[in-house]
C-alpha cells in the first residue's frame, strides 16, 4: 500500500518539456523554489501501456539470411555478423511450434511460492504452490497457440509420465490440455534424466523431420535430480543417447528453467548447451511470468533451427571464440589440402548457434593472432552459415573476408561486441566446467576474482559510448544504481552470491552469448529483440495472457498470510517491490502540476482544504505493474477514494486493466494533523492517500501500521536523508522480518558504491 501515482496524461507526455511548469509564489512558502525538470527524467519515464497485438505488416521483401564479416583495424580480431529478415515476408501472428512441456512434480514443486521481499525478510503468502504457477504458466502458453501448433507434456517424479502426446492445439485439444495442466499434482523424487529421455522419445514418435514448426522442449524443476542420475555424468550420457537417434541429432532443442535456490543450477545450463537451447534462473514467483513469457515469444519468432557457423582460414592464423567456454564449444579441425595441386591446408571453426530470430542478428567476436608479415592469401578468412527451416532441406550462405581489409561498421558496434564478449568471458570463470560437462558455480568470489571485476568496468570499452544505447545497457548492468547493477550485486555481495548469484550469472550469462531478450529485467539482454516486430507483439501477446488468464485455486491456503483476490501481474514483475510516478496534482490555488514538481513549502489541496508539502520520495523502478483506475495509473494496494472521499478501496480491487511503468515514483508526505481526510491529495480528480494519514489499526481500508504512522514515516524519511527542498530519493521498503509488513523505506544504492556490502534492508532484484 504505497503512496504514490502516475497517469495517464503524464504517459503521454513523459517525452515532453516540463520547463515551461512553474509552482507560484501563492503555492508555496518563500524559502521553497521549484527545481526544473532534469531530461534524464523525461528520457527514463516511459510505459508500455497498448492493448497487445500480434498483427503483423509486411516489411521484407528477403527471406534470406544475409552474413558477412568484419575485421578489426589492428588484425586482432573479427566480427561474425549473421542477420535473419525482420520479420517473415508473409505476415503471421507467430511461428508454428512443437512445444513439449517437461515439468517436475516432485514433493518440492508443492511448497510455498509467494512472492518476493527483500533478502531476510518474510514476504505475502497467498497460498499458491509453485506448481500452481508452473500450471498458470503452462496455461498462458496452451492460450497463445492454435491450430498450427502442437504441445505435448511430460511430468516427472521418482516415475515418469506422458500426459499428453504431441496434439495440436485446436479448440477442442486445447480444452484437453487446459485439463492435464490442471491434473498435475505434487508426488516425490526428482528423476530429471528420465524425464528428459522420455520427452525425446514423445519427439521421435511424432515427428517426421518436415513439419516446419519449430521443435523444442521446456524443462522445468525446483531442486536437484536425485533418482537415476547417469553415473558418467548427463552430457557424456546425452552425447551417447544422440549417437543412438536418427542422423545422430536431438530432434528437438532443450531450454531448462530453474525455480528457486535449490538448484544445480550449472548443471541445467550444460543441458541446455548440449541441446542447443537455453537456460533461464526463476529466482522466485515474481519473474516466472516473465521467463516463461519470453521464452516463448523467442520460440514463437524462430526464423531458423540447427545454425551453425563454420570458418576456414590459414594455419598461420589462430582463431578463437571469444565468448568463454561452453559445452559445445568446437575444436579447431585441420582440412588436409592437396599439396601436389598446390591446394594448401586449412584450418576450420565450427560454432553451434542454434536457433535464429527474426529481426535479431547473431554477432560472433573472435579473437585473432596473425603474424607481422602476413600476405593477402594467408589473411583471407571464409565463412559459411549452414540452418534449417524446421524442414529437412539444409540452407548454406557464404562470405569471405580479408584481414587487411577493416570494416567500415560504425565504431560504436565494434565497442559493444568486444565488450559483450569481454563480459561473457569474465562471466565464464565463475561457472567453470568440470571434466564431465557440468558447468560448477565456484564455491566463493575471491578478492581476486572482485579485482578482475573491478578492472573490467574500469577499462570496459563500453565506456567509450556512453551515450549508445547498447554500450550504455552493459555498464547499467556492470555497475548501474539499483535495480540496474545486478552483475556486480550477485558477485561482490557473500550473502547474495550464495543465495542466487551463482544461479543468475549463468543466466545473465546465457542471454548475451545467446543474444536473446530472457526478461523484462536486465538493460542488456533488453537490447535484443527491440527491432523484431514479430517477437515484441509474441511478447505481448503472452505478458497480457499471463496477467487476464484466471488466477490458479491455492493449494497451500491453509499456509497463506494473506487472503483474498490473487493479481497475477504479481508474479509476473520485474522487481518485487513496488511504488509509482508522475501525475497531475491539484494546488491550492487550483492549478495543477506534475507530482513531480512538488516541493517543500507547495500548498495543495485536500479534502480538509488546503495543506503544505513536507517532503516527496522519488524512487526509480523499472516495468513496474500498477493498476489503471479510469485515468489514473497507481500501485495496487493504494487507498483511493473514487467518491469524493466518502469511501476507500484498492486499485487492485476496482481497475480496468494492469500497466507497466518504468521511471521515477513519487510520494508525497503534507504537515502533520489529526485529520486523516486532511492527509490526501487530488491526483487526475481522484483522492489518493499520502503518507502518515493517522490510521494505523481496524477495518479502514487505509490501515497500516507504517504508512498510517506520521512519526515513523519521517523517522525513515530522515533516515535516508532529505534535501533542503524536501525531496528524499529512496531505493524501495523494508519489511519487518516476523510479519513481513513494511517498515521502512531503504536508501537507493549509488553506482559509486557498487563494490560495498549491501544490507539485508537492501533492495534485491535478481
Amino acid at each position: 500500500m504505497v503512496v504514490s501515482y502516475v497517469t495517464k496524461y503524464s504517459l503521454q507526455s513523459l517525452s515532453q518539456s516540463t520547463n515551461n511548469i512553474v509552482v507560484k509564489d501563492e503555492d508555496m512558502k518563500s524559502e521553497s523554489s521549484f527545481e526544473e525538470l532534469k531530461s534524464e527524467d523525461t528520457k527514463a519515464e516511459s510505459s508500455r501501456c497498448d492493448t497487445p497485438t500480434a498483427t503483423m505488416t509486411e516489411y521484407d521483401t528477403s527471406d534470406d539470411v544475409s552474413m558477412s564479416l568484419h575485421a578489426f583495424a589492428g588484425r586482432d580480431g573479427i566480427l561474425a555478423k549473421i542477420t535473419p529478415p525482420k520479420q517473415p515476408v508473409k505476415p503471421t501472428v507467430h511461428v508454428p511450434c512443437d512445444i513439449v512441456l517437461v515439468i517436475d512434480v516432485s514433493g518440492s514443486m508443492g511448497a510455498n511460492a509467494p512472492i518476493p521481499a527483500n533478502p531476510g525478510e518474510v514476504a505475502e503468502n497467498y497460498g499458491l504452490s509453485v506448481l500452481d504457477l508452473v500450471r498458470h504458466a503452462a496455461l498462458t502458453i496452451v492460450e497463445t497457440l492454435d491450430e498450427s501448433d502442437r504441445l505435448g507434456i511430460v511430468t516427472f517424479a521418482s516415475q515418469v509420465k506422458v500426459v499428453q502426446e504431441l496434439i495440436p492445439m485446436n479448440k477442442k485439444n486445447k480444452g484437453l490440455a487446459k485439463k492435464n495442466i490442471k491434473k498435475m499434482v505434487p508426488m516425490d523424487a526428482t528423476n530429471l534424466w528420465k524425464g528428459l529421455m522420455e520427452a525425446i522419445t514423445l519427439f521421435n514418435r511424432e515427428s517426421d523431420g518436415k513439419t516446419e514448426r519449430v521443435p523444442a522442449m521446456m524443462v522445468l524443476t525446483d531442486g536437484q535430480p536425485n533418482l537415476m542420475c547417469p553415473g558418467q555424468g548427463y552430457v557424456p550420457k546425452m552425447r551417447e543417447e544422440v549417437k543412438r537417434l536418427k542422423d545422430e541429432r536431438l530432434p528437438a532443442s532443450i531450454h531448462t528453467f530453474g525455480f528457486g535456490y535449490n538448484l544445480r543450477s550449472g548443471l541445467l545450463k550444460s543441458i541446455a548447451e548440449e541441446g542447443g537451447g537455453n537456460y533461464a534462473f526463476i529466482p522466485d514467483s515474481g519473474t516466472i511470468g516473465t521467463v516463461f513469457v519470453h521464452a516463448v515469444a523467442n520460440l514463437q519468432a524462430t526464423y531458423a533451427i540447427n545454425a551453425t557457423l563454420r570458418l576456414t582460414y590459414s594455419p598461420l592464423l589462430t582463431i578463437e571464440d571469444a565468448m568463454g567456454e561452453s559445452v559445445n564449444k568446437q575444436e579447431v579441425e585441420i582440412l588436409e589440402g592437396d599439396m601436389e595441386n598446390g591446394i594448401p591446408d586449412q584450418h576450420e571453426l565450427s560454432i553451434l548457434l542454434g536457433n535464429l530470430q527474426y529481426g535479431q542478428s547473431r554477432d560472433i567476436y573472435l579473437r585473432v593472432d596473425a603474424p607481422a608479415e602476413l600476405t593477402s592469401d594467408h589473411a583471407i578468412i571464409k565463412a559459411s552459415i549452414e540452418y534449417s527451416r524446421m524442414a529437412s532441406n539444409t540452407y548454406t550462405q557464404s562470405t569471405s573476408q580479408s584481414l587487411l581489409n577493416p570494416t567500415t561498421l560504425p565504431e560504436s558496434e565494434l565497442v559493444y561486441h568486444l565488450s559483450r564478449s569481454k563480459i561473457c568471458s569474465f562471466l565464464s570463470t565463475i561457472i567453470p566446467m568440470a571434466a564431465d560437462g557440468e558447468h560448477k558455480a565456484l564455491p566463493r568470489i575471491s578478492s581476486e576474482k572482485i579485482q578482475e571485476l573491478k578492472a573490467l568496468i574500469k577499462d570496459i570499452p563500453a565506456k567509450r559510448f556512453p551515450s549508445d544505447p547498447n554500450n550504455k545497457s552493459l555498464i547499467e548492468d556492470l555497475e548501474g544504481a539499483q535495480p540496474k547493477g545486478q552483475v556486480s550485486l550477485a558477485l561482490t555481495n557473500r550473502e547474495y552470491y550464495k543465495k542466487w548469484g551463482a544461479h543468475y550469472i549463468p543466466s545473465y550469462l546465457n542471454a548475451h552469448t545467446r543474444q536473446i531478450c530472457n526478461t523484462f529485467k536486465d538493460p542488456g539482454p533488453l537490447r535484443y529483440g527491440v527491432d523484431s516486430p514479430l517477437f515484441i507483439a509474441c511478447r505481448n501477446k503472452l505478458d497480457h495472457a499471463f496477467d487476464s488468464i484466471p488466477p490458479p485455486k491455492p493449494s497451500n491456503q491453509h499456509t497463506a498470510t494473506h487472503r483474498g483476490r490473487v493479481h497475477m501481474s504479481s508474479y509476473n514483475s520485474s522487481s518485487g517491490v513496488c511504488f509509482i510516478s508522475s501525475t497531475p496534482v491539484r494546488l491550492a490555488s487550483g492549478r495543477t502540476v506534475p507530482i513531480k514538481a512538488l516541493r517543500r513549502g507547495v500548498a495543495v489541496q485536500t479534502p480538509s482544504g488546503p495543506r503544505r508539502v513536507v517532503a516527496v520520495l522519488k524512487t526509480p523502478v523499472q516495468r513496474e505493474i500498477m493498476c489503471r483506475v479510469g485515468e489514473l495509473v497507481v500501485t495496487p494496494w493504494h487507498p483511493l477514494s473514487l467518491d469524493g472521499g466518502k469511501t476507500w478501496t484498492f486499485p487492485a480491487g476496482v481497475a480496468d486493466r494492469p500497466v507497466r511503468y518504468t521511471g521515477c515514483i513519487y510520494s508525497v508526505l503534507l504537515q502533520p494533523g489529526r485529520d486523516s481526510e486532511a492527509h490526501a491529495i487530488n491526483v487526475a480528480g481522484t483522492w489518493g492517500v499520502t503518507l502518515g494519514y493517522g490510521i494505523v489499526t481496524g477495518q479502514d481500508v487505509r490501515a497500516h501500521q507504517f504508512f498510517g504512522n506520521y512519526g515513523k514515516v519521517v523517522r525513515s524519511l530522515r533516515r535516508i536523508s532529505v534535501s533542503k527542498k524536501g525531496v528524499a530519493v529512496g531505493g524501495g521498503v523494508n519489511r519487518d522480518s516476523v510479519t513481513g509488513l513494511v517498515s521502512g523505506f531503504a536508501s537507493l544504492r549509488k553506482p559509486d558504491g557498487a563494490f560495498n556490502e549491501v544490507s539485508n534492508s537492501a533492495v534485491c532484484v535478481v
